[in-house]
This record gives structure tokens, C-alpha cells and sequence, in this order.
């Protein structure tokens, strides 16, 4: 079935279907969506640095790289912090999703691009699998990236960006997901923590959600040093690294 949806629309088709096991062994399959993936195209092979420091590396992903292919110059990335956000309740994590709202409206930064960063799916409805944000919140975002990683014992799935893919392709957005610990993938959360936080300069009332949520901008890196991302979607790379 799935191969002669794929055939009617020539490109990418969503699918969620039900399985019910009865009791006499059989099963049903009831699908509950299908719908076509509506692409454009990846756009011209961007170069890729060969090596980068380890230390200036803020993170690596290689596959579930979607969008156009990009060479960019990031003003400001918006990081929610894993180990602290997985420990969060849920009341808290809706806070946090509004948040985020609040600090994409403050506006894309003078010069470079806005990059969100945060684990498990974002616009997720489900607060324990992701930041439960409205496209709204996150429409000038020009990267969002998902890590896969909460907390201890959960390790939630990403979305590859079908909670709002059509919105992403439309307002030309970069999604990426990064598996620490899998070869090719490197998040360095000593990086990103060790950043100078403007959360409070931007948002006083905020304070209280400065552990969990870090806005770093690239104007506070040492003078002469840019936050610079490339990402290839022919070669489903992409690399973020002080430059």
C-alpha cells in the first residue's frame, strides 16, 4: 500500500495507521492519515569544513537533515537544556514552550540567523516527549534542531519535522536532528553551558528559567569569531562550530 501511495504522488507520503490484534490471531489495519509530503528541492551542495577543533564544535549530524541546504552565519541559538528540562514537571515544560515564543518574537538578532535547539520533538502535544511549542511561537526560527535525549530511561523519538512539515517548507526552514552518542552525531553541551546566557539581560521577569533555557549570542563570542553552521541535505551533514 504504502509503495503505490508513494507511486500516485511522487514524493514523500505521511502514513498513521491503527493495529488491532483480535482474538483469534488475526489482525485489522485501520489507517487514520495519509498525506503527501509536499518538497522543494535541497538546493546546491554547500561546502563543508573538513575538520573542526573539538573544542569549537558545538554540535554534528549526519541523516535526518531536512530543508534547504545552508551556509550560515547563526546570531543567536536558543538551547533548552536537556538534563535540566527532562526533570521539569509538566505544568513547567508548558512555561517553557511559551517561552520560547517570547523570545523568538524579541525578533531575529542584527546579523545571522535564529537556530532553537531542545530535546525530544518540538510542537509535540505530549510535554514529556518535547517542547510543546505553536508553530506561531517558532515561525521565525530559521534552524530547529531536536536532540534525542530527555532524561534517564526515556529517549524520546524525534518528528522529523511532520508536526509542521508543510509550515517548515514553506518559510524555507532547516530541521535537523542529532543522536548523541551515535557515530557521526556530536552535541557539546560543555560549549553551549559554558556560554555567556542573555536570557535575563532580554527577559528580566525570566530569571527563574535560566538553568533550563540559555540564549547565546554570537556578538558575545571573543572578538574576530563567528557561530557558523553548514548543512548539506544531498549529503545529510551538518556541522555548527565556532569559526
Amino acid at each position: 500500500m504504502l509503495r503505490q501511495l508513494q507511486e500516485a504522488y511522487d514524493y514523500p507520503v505521511d502514513v498513521e495507521f491503527t493495529a488491532n490484534f483480535l482474538e483469534d490471531k488475526s489482525y485489522r489495519i485501520n489507517l487514520v492519515q495519509c498525506r503527501p509530503f509536499q518538497v522543494k528541492g535541497g538546493g546546491p551542495s554547500v561546502q563543508l569544513p573538513a575538520t573542526v577543533p573539538a573544542g569549537d564544535l558545538v554540535l554534528e549530524a549526519r541523516g535526518a537533515i531536512i530543508g534547504p541546504s545552508l551556509s550560515t552565519t547563526i546570531g543567536r541559538l536558543v538551547f533548552v537544556v536537556p538534563r535540566v528540562y527532562g526533570q521539569l514537571s509538566q505544568s513547567d515544560r508548558y512555561s517553557v514552550a511559551r517561552l520560547i515564543g517570547r523570545i523568538t518574537r524579541l525578533g531575529k538578532p542584527a546579523t545571522g540567523s535564529l537556530m532553537l535547539l531542545g530535546p525530544g520533538r518540538w510542537g509535540t502535544t505530549t510535554p514529556s516527549l518535547g517542547v510543546p511549542v505553536s508553530f506561531a511561537e517558532i515561525s521565525r526560527v530559521s534552524v530547529l534542531g531536536e536532540i534525542v535525549e530527555m532524561r534517564e530511561g526515556l529517549v524520546p523519538d524525534v518528528s522529523l519535522g511532520t508536526h509542521f512539515f508543510n509550515d517548515l517548507v514553506e518559510m524555507q526552514m532547516l530541521y535537523l536532528a542529532v543522536f548523541p552518542g551515535h557515530a557521526g552525531h556530536v552535541v557539546n553541551t560543555a560549549l553551549l553551558e559554558a556560554a555567556p546566557n542573555r536570557l535575563v539581560d532580554l527577559l528580566p521577569e525570566e530569571a527563574r528559567w535560566v538553568e533550563a533555557v540559555r540564549v547565546i549570542d554570537a556578538a558575545d563570542l571573543p572578538r574576530g569569531r563567528s557561530l557558523l553552521l553548514a548543512a548539506d541535505v544531498l549529503r545529510q551533514r551538518a556541522v555548527c562550530y565556532v569559526g
